[in-house]
């Protein structure tokens, strides 16, 4: 496993960079943005946006490249985020990974980046305890210790999604909670993301991650339809990728996020019994690393921020998931 480079804390004033390294969602949503920058500053930080208008694919592909490669070589940027997630950051691969002397800087200068796969509701209580966590995370030089659970969480997109001007505040539900699908004790380094983009990232050769001895966690994006959740098809066929490249062979445990569109106890259980067939029965089954479901992270709201690379425990006879090490110094 290659060494782990680890960030300083962000401190009080620091300055935080928005970048859109994939989808380009920040022209058609400047309230949000707007709206995510009002929270920032008011928590006294200055905030940066790196944007440039796209001309097409080639242009974007320059831009994403120059924007990120500007917020971290920026001395004054503490902290990077992206304001979106999206299925083309591959785009960008090629440049970044010839770009020797950025990963220098990097190594030299480490920064804060926070990626995203979902932005964050306006209503309060969503939005405090991302906040929270958020900063938890960043900001806080001790180990996060349990991650929290939300009691309730918005099981519909936020009303500004079809509606850039809107303010609405999104219908909260009752958290199903925790479902241990395997009953297990582990111990190891955080590692994954949203399924599909894990998948994809075993295919370059360059960066292929290191999975031994990891506690795995995986998420999964919304569906093509507004609204909907990703099929369950291809939650299954992901699965069935990181199987077939060995991902979970030296796994030390599994934590899945709640998959956003699965709100049902029909719906959820049709999701379980995915992962159950595939990694509780068959070949796998022998591995017994637990498997922890329905977390706070991923596709949902509110969520927490789980900090690669940091050493986390899960505990199925304690009810137990918790981060044993900051992810900043």
């Amino acid at each position: 496993m290659s060494s782990i480079i680890v960030p300083k804390a962000l401190d009080p004033g620091a300055t935080i960079a928005f970048i859109s390294p994939s989808a380009r969602l920040n022209d058609q949503y400047p309230a949000a943005v707007l709206r995510a920058t009002a929270v920032l500053k008011g928590r006294g930080y200055n905030v940066r946006e790196f944007y440039n208008k796209d001309i097409g694919i080639q242009s974007s592909i320059i831009n994403r490249i120059s924007e990120l490669r500007a917020a971290c070589l920026d001395t004054k940027v503490s902290a990077i985020i992206c304001t979106v997630g999206g299925p083309s950051f591959t785009e960008l691969l090629p440049g970044l990974i010839a770009d020797t002397d950025l990963h220098n800087i990097i190594r030299a200068n480490p920064k804060i980046v926070l990626g995203a796969s979902e932005s964050v509701d306006d209503e309060t209580l969503p939005l405090a305890f991302c906040i929270k966590h958020l900063f938890r995370a960043i900001a806080d030089r001790e180990p996060i210790g349990d991650v929290s659970r939300s009691p309730t969480y918005a099981h519909k997109h936020p009303s500004w999604f079809h509606d850039p001007a809107s303010i609405h505040k999104t219908e909260l539900v009752p958290t199903p909670g925790w479902i241990w699908l395997r009953p297990g004790k582990a111990q190891g380094r955080l590692f994954g993301g949203c399924l599909s983009v894990m998948a994809r990232l075993n295919g370059v050769r360059q960066i292929v991650p290191d999975w031994r001895g990891r506690i795995i966690f995986f998420e999964t994006a919304t569906g093509e339809k507004f609204g909907s959740g990703n099929p369950i098809d291809r939650v299954k066929a992901g699965i069935a990728d990181l199987i077939a490249q060995g991902v979970f062979e030296d796994a030390a445990g599994l934590v899945v996020g709640r998959p956003f569109g699965y709100d049902s106890t029909k719906q959820r259980e049709k999701y379980i019994s995915v992962i159950k067939g595939l990694l509780c029965d068959g070949p796998l089954s022998k591995k017994e690393f637990p498997i922890l479901f329905n977390v706070d992270v991923g596709h949902t709201t509110p969520m927490v921020t789980l900090p690669f690379d940091a050493l986390a425990i899960l505990d199925s006879e304690k009810d137990q998931f918790a981060v044993q090490e900051s992810g900043v110094v």
